[in-house]
């Protein structure tokens, strides 16, 4: 079993050690450090944690995480997250790999971590889905939207528009009025051309959250245009 290294900064002392008691009771997780201040030396003192569980209430916050994404720092999941739409939006704007509310479980924590600790992304389905809408408005280009361009079909890209927003197989097929084989084929060719290992890890690529990492074949394949839609 993988143990997942975590810190946790809060200076919240009741939040902190109530995460650090809860983690010390689950075998796939080690609590490597935890801090009263967003610093860069209590990272390291932490021993370069995979997961770093950040009080959201704390002054800075949001840039320290974006400070982190900068420089390669660990997953941040932001504790206490504010459920508005419009901070949601920022968080992931500043690199936040997921949130976790004051109403989260215990169990929601454990299942939060091992997902950012395996590079996807932990948020509520709808924050995605009106990130996208919202960029689209504004006729922003995303940042795999160009890599996107170059790689993929136009049946790919619409369908990586709706997988994106977390639709399923079934919604996606019955959307675009193609089977569910399809839409499987479609995906697994899209997962290839982008380097991406999942729905939620495609999303963030899509959105910047973390970069596409095209295979060596992906020029071979982008020249391959499946003929079923």
């Amino acid at each position: 079993m993988v143990v997942i290294r975590t810190a946790v900064i809060s200076d919240d002392r009741l939040l902190r050690e109530g995460l650090v008691r809860i983690l010390s009771k689950e075998p796939s997780c080690s609590v490597v450090g935890q801090h009263d201040r967003p610093t860069f030396e209590a990272v390291l003192r932490a021993g370069h944690p995979r997961v770093l569980l950040l009080d959201s209430r704390m002054e800075g916050a949001l840039g320290f995480c974006a400070a982190l994404k900068r420089e390669g720092g660990p997953a941040v999941i932001l504790m206490a997250a504010d459920e508005d739409e419009g901070f949601a939006m920022r968080a992931l704007d500043a690199g936040a790999r997921g949130m976790l509310a004051k109403t989260a479980t215990p169990a929601e924590l454990v299942k939060a971590i091992r997902v950012v600790s395996e590079g996807e992304i932990w948020a509520r389905r709808h924050i995605i889905a009106t990130r996208m809408e919202r960029l689209a408005v504004n006729g922003s280009k995303r940042p795999g939207e160009s890599l996107a361009q170059e790689l993929l079909s136009g049946r790919e890209r619409e369908v990586l528009l709706h997988a994106a927003t977390g639709l399923s197989n079934k919604e996606l097929a019955g959307r675009l009025a193609i089977s569910e084989g399809t839409v499987k084929a479609h995906l697994t060719r899209i997962f290839q051309k982008l380097g991406v290992r999942g729905r939620a890890e495609l999303a963030a690529a899509y959105h910047g959250i973390i970069p596409p990492q095209p295979s060596p074949s992906s020029a071979a394949l982008s020249a391959v245009r499946p003929s079923v839609s």
